[in-house]
């Protein structure tokens, strides 16, 4: 097990493309990432010594609604308890700030749900909610 230690905080935009590129989820356009990171409601790092190693964050409207997005840790550091400890976090956030019956939503990565059903997160479709559907905007198909 390696020790991390965790940051209450937002990655900086260069530290957010170096994680999401390093699983796989492609690039992002800077001057986007650097808009799109202030607007977070509550940020996560985690360290291995100054090497940013994984990051979660809340993004939402602070009321009625809370999502968890781009949980991310690095391939090589993964199954070492650092996506349980931020999870801990994100949900110690939301236990303090949501109101009831607020929703809380997320998008798993494949293979990745079990982390978010300890949570109390459900699989979706289910005989009470329908699927989650997702849409990766692109100018070009319009």
């Amino acid at each position: 097990m390696v020790e991390f230690e965790l940051l209450e905080a937002l990655p900086s935009p260069e530290e957010y493309a170096d994680l999401v590129q390093a699983v796989g989820w492609g690039t992002r356009k800077p001057d986007v990432v650097e808009k799109a990171l202030p607007n977070s409601l509550y940020g996560v790092c985690a360290y291995v010594g100054s090497e940013i190693v994984g990051m979660a964050r809340i993004i939402g409207d602070d009321g009625l609604v809370y999502y968890v997005q781009d949980v991310v840790v690095r391939p090589e550091y993964q199954g070492q308890g650092i996506g349980t400890a931020m999870m801990d976090k994100i949900m110690a956030y939301i236990q303090a700030h949501a109101s009831e019956n607020s929703v809380i939503g997320l998008m798993a990565a494949k293979g990745k749900e079990g982390l978010y059903q300890r949570y109390g997160f459900t699989r979706r479709p289910n005989d009470r909610l329908g699927c989650g559907m997702t849409m990766f905007w692109s100018r070009e198909a319009q």
